[in-house]
């Protein structure tokens, strides 16, 4: 496709905005040690959460990277930080159906506790181990795509303040420009217990917290093979292999080969965003006046939120179902952004980028132990709270010699229903414009 250049600023980067602020290094990397209790692979919000819950109670820890630390979606993602949002699509229904539903009832409510303890944990971390990363808590907005959506916003706006006392509002389309200066939407939910933060500088406080505490961080060691089972595994490694007692896979959307069985129940979909050049004050307030984080109903959702600072946007979203260069899905999240704000026709882009997502078939997380390794995946698309939560779950689980008070551990994993699913999704196409066509015809018809 034509790439319309008028649309880029000249300090245009095609890479994240938060690596302004925090880019992913090998600072604190040393070399792999030849033995460790606990062996963590993947550094991004889990891996680095499990290794520094262990490693506060003593135990001697390793976290090994392929790349970079945090180079991976844990510095690439939009920042925001929820609680309960998305659960429950994965069991037989909405939230509210499930809640009515006996057989489900008391596992909806376990997740959805631990979704809200998800996100107060990210709080805690970041007073605690004191992270300076933009931390707010300014609530989200979920537009309703359609006009048939915003009675199920409703019911969900009631459901969520029964059950987590999340500070739901249902917003008619008539009072919507207090929450986004846009006719685009049918009305939405106004959420208050929720947030957003500076996902780079996030990680970057953690891999500072681990250091702290004594963790052995070890970048660009991609790891090759593991061997043995629990008490005595030995893990080979581009650098050298290292002797573990218990490890735990913590690589989400860029698992691989290394455990096959893991990557064939994950789709990876790339993800795509884009930041604008500095707004005037008052049309960035009329954009999002009370700087909330802004998501949406259909299938094929966009996410979008004023920068610290509230004067630049990020818009974020599935501008293709495959991942494509940096200029060629700028130019489609620039059109889906003035769909939603035209008054932002002129304005240029400065940074457009992509990540990977993991999702599961049942839209929900998982954390477990297969083959003896410890995992914690399907972020979902919210993984700033979630993975930070599960790696801190799995490091408990470890600590309390494989007991596990949380109702993510157990919970059924189906694979990929695709023949020869090889973690190569090779569907997204298909499905994805299907999802989209649908998605426009109820936009279309109301229903």
């Amino acid at each position: 496709m034509t790439i319309d250049k008028t649309l880029f600023h000249p300090d245009y980067k095609p890479e994240p905005f938060w690596w302004e602020a925090a880019r992913p290094g090998t600072t604190y990397s040393t070399n792999l040690p030849t033995q460790t209790e606990i062996f963590i692979v993947g550094s991004g919000y889990a891996g680095l959460s499990a290794a520094l819950e262990l490693a506060r109670e003593g135990r001697s820890v390793t976290v090994v990277d392929a790349l970079a630390f945090g180079e991976g979606a844990s510095t690439r993602n939009g920042g925001g930080v929820s609680a309960g949002i998305n659960l429950g699509k994965g069991i037989s229904g909405s939230p509210g159906q499930n809640a009515r539903d006996g057989d489900h009832k008391s596992l909806v409510r376990s997740l959805l506790r631990e979704s809200l303890a998800a996100f107060e944990l990210v709080g805690e971390l970041v007073a605690r181990e004191n992270i300076d990363c933009h931390f707010e808590r300014r609530g989200r907005f979920v537009g309703a795509y359609s006009k048939a959506h915003y009675p199920n916003l409703v019911e969900k706006a009631e459901f969520l303040n029964r059950e987590m006392q999340l500070d739901a509002v249902a917003v008619p389309v008539e009072e919507q420009r207090s929450e986004i200066g846009s006719d685009f939407y049918h009305g939405g939910l106004a959420i208050n217990r929720a947030g957003k933060i500076h996902p780079s500088l996030y990680h970057k406080g953690l891999l500072d917290a681990c250091n702290r505490v004594g963790v052995t961080l070890c970048a660009h060691t991609k790891v090759t093979s593991i061997d043995g089972s629990v008490g005595q595994f030995t893990v080979k490694t581009e650098k050298g292999n290292c002797r573990a007692e218990q490890i735990i896979i913590a690589t989400n959307g860029y698992t691989g080969d290394l455990t096959p069985k893991l990557r064939n129940r994950l789709v990876p979909i790339s993800s795509q965003i884009i930041v604008t050049e500095e707004l005037p004050k008052d049309l960035a307030h009329e954009l999002i006046p009370k700087g909330r984080t802004i998501s949406e109903t259909p299938r094929v959702t966009s996410y979008y939120r004023l920068l610290p600072g509230d004067r630049r946007v990020m818009y974020g979203g599935r501008a293709r179902f495959q991942d494509v260069p940096p200029d060629v899905s700028a130019g489609l999240l620039h059109r889906m952004m003035t769909d939603r704000w035209p008054q932002l026709k002129g304005t240029r882009i400065t940074h457009s980028w992509s990540g990977f997502v993991a999702m599961t078939t049942d839209a929900l997380p998982h954390m477990g132990q297969e083959d003896g390794l410890h995992f914690c995946t399907g972020c979902n698309g919210s993984g700033v709270a979630v993975m930070t939560y599960l790696g801190t779950q799995v490091a408990r689980r470890i600590l309390q010699d494989g007991q596990s008070d949380s109702a993510y551990f157990g919970l059924d994993f189906p694979g990929v229903p695709v023949p020869l699913y090889r973690g190569k999704p090779w569907f997204l196409p298909i499905v994805g414009e299907y999802y989209r066509y649908m998605d426009r015809k109820e936009r279309r018809t109301g229903t």
